[in-house]
């Protein structure tokens, strides 16, 4: 059965067809079924380091407020419209 947290909120990690490097100050990532490459760089690759053991929307968006100074509410939508754009592409899956 699928780990769901107490809000119902459903963990995410990197998709098993991915594979990963941190180059300097960015991601570089491979999406192997497709051979599409991506890249995240600052808090997008904060955050694509933290999602590598699975995590909530809202668990990724406190730990980047921990990280970096945005009005409240920045962050936490910035995480929903990155998570919206790794799903589209394939490249999170359920944890």
């Amino acid at each position: 059965m699928p780990k769901r947290m107490q809000n119902g909120a459903r963990p995410l990690k990197h998709a098993g067809h991915t594979a990963w490097r941190k180059v300097a100050e960015e991601a570089v990532i491979l999406d192997v079924d497709t051979a599409h490459y991506y890249s995240l760089t600052g808090a997008g690759l904060r955050a694509w380091e933290l999602l590598g053991d699975g995590c909530t929307a809202a668990a990724l968006a406190a730990a980047l407020e921990r990280e970096f100074a945005a009005a409240p509410g920045v962050i936490a939508a910035d995480v929903s419209d990155l998570l919206a754009e790794l799903k589209r592409e394939g490249l999170v899956e359920p944890a």
